[in-house]
């Protein structure tokens, strides 16, 4: 059935076959919508509601954490459901689920309900977004997954450019009810085309993973299935790789979360002005599209887990430039090492996991590894907070902590073992 088809031979070009690309750009809408919906949207929706209703905005955002918490739970349950009913019918009806919601959250009337339907759409947006999404990637290509992980995660830095100005935009022109039905109509749209486009495995439509010839490796990996006594819970649980992945990854995505999200206070906090600190922001989340395929590149060249070691470094690199953060040539520098960090970590995990437990046994591991990362890394804010407080409001101890945790992480990942 592959005759006449071009494959591809080579594992860091993107020859990935007319279904492959069809699979990356379908998993690009995800990453869209699982951002938009989860985390950028948070830059305009508490001030749209508060201008609304006369809310407390700050009130509004700091439901965002627990509603964060709530979609883990929903990332461990839509992964486990993931295997009994496959990637396509998760998808989609957890995207129709979550645009139905998307679309009625510009009616709550009251501030309680503004947090239970963030919270819904926060778990049943993980349905697709850290469950189905990066499974499709382990099915589709489970040797190229550096490079098409670098395709992939482009959306999730640009959404923070198109869905907060393009939401901005309706916001101002329709108001906030109207803005939050178009959203959530599209995403309904989408999840219906969902059962016609998305396809669970490359055997659906007579293609091969990742475009190329199987190897031997391959075909025994073909054989297995996702619900294999092997990769029960308990198994998983019992993997070293297991923990070394999550505390690994979790120390590393700790780093980043606490750079990024006091990114543009500590500009300001060292005689910036808000314009300027959002100016380098906005550079470093451009850097970060590029920045996607180029981690995704060094995946696929050197394997995941010097990658992830090279990941590493560069964050020491970026701390220590925004240490020295009043000297504006030093700044700039530091926005492309932040940058290309915020387009890496996405891809580096799921591609480990990818490494470690094989496209058969992903969807397992996925479903136990990414909600524990999550929590490690949600250690950043209680981190960072502590240390502020500690230095009086100093960003150079803070960073000097997080200095040390980034080179623990990347000692732990120096531990995961060697695997093809």
């Amino acid at each position: 059935m592959n005759k006449n088809r071009k494959l591809s031979t080579s594992l860091t070009d993107s020859r990935f076959g007319g279904w492959g690309w069809s699979m990356i750009i379908y998993c690009m809408i995800l990453y869209f919508f699982y951002s938009a919906f989860t985390t950028d949207g948070q830059n305009l929706f508490p001030d749209a509601f508060a201008a609304l209703n006369g809310w407390d905005s700050t009130t509004l955002l700091a439901y965002a954490t627990p509603a964060g918490i709530i979609g883990l739970i929903g990332g461990f349950v839509f992964g486990r459901l993931n295997i009994k009913i496959g990637s396509k019918i998760n998808s989609g009806i957890t995207l129709i689920i979550s645009g139905a919601l998307f679309a009625v959250f510009g009616i709550v009337p009251s501030p309680m309900l503004y947090f239970v339907v963030m919270a819904l759409i926060c778990f049943f947006a993980a349905g697709f977004g850290s469950a189905a999404c990066p499974a499709f990637i382990a099915s589709w290509f489970p040797r190229k997954k550096g490079i098409a992980l670098g395709w992939a995660t482009m959306e999730a830095p640009l959404c923070t450019a198109l869905f907060v100005s393009s939401f901005s935009v309706l916001l101002g022109k329709y108001g906030v009810k109207t803005s939050f039905v178009i959203y959530g109509v599209i995403a309904i749209i989408i999840g219906a085309v969902t059962f016609v486009w998305a396809k669970n495995d490359p055997a659906d439509v007579g293609a091969l993973p990742d475009n190329m010839e199987l190897d031997d490796s391959m075909k025994a990996e073909e054989e297995l299935r996702p619900d294999d006594a092997r990769y029960s819970i308990a198994n998983i649980l019992k993997n070293k790789y297991t923990w070394l992945i999550s505390i690994g990854y979790g120390l590393l995505w700790m780093v980043t979360i606490g750079v990024v999200s006091q990114f543009v206070p500590r500009m300001m906090s060292v005689g910036y002005s808000n314009a300027e600190a959002l100016r380098f922001m906005t550079v470093s989340a451009l850097i970060a599209i590029p920045g996607s395929y180029f981690w995704g590149w060094l995946d696929a060249k050197v394997g995941t887990k010097r990658a992830t070691v090279v990941y590493a470094a560069s964050y020491v690199i970026a701390l220590a430039l925004l240490i020295t953060s009043f000297n504006i040539a030093l700044v700039w520098i530091g926005c492309v090492f932040v940058g290309l960090g915020i387009g890496g970590l996405l891809n580096l995990l799921s591609s480990m996991i990818i490494t470690a437990f094989g496209k058969s046994g992903f969807m397992s591991a996925n479903s136990i590894i990414m909600p524990i990362t999550s929590v490690i890394r949600m250690l950043a804010f209680v981190l960072m907070a502590m240390m502020l407080t500690i230095s009086g409001g100093s960003y150079t101890l803070p960073y000097l902590v997080f200095i040390v945790v980034d080179i623990v992480g990347a000692i732990v990942i120096m531990l995961i073992p060697q695997k093809k």
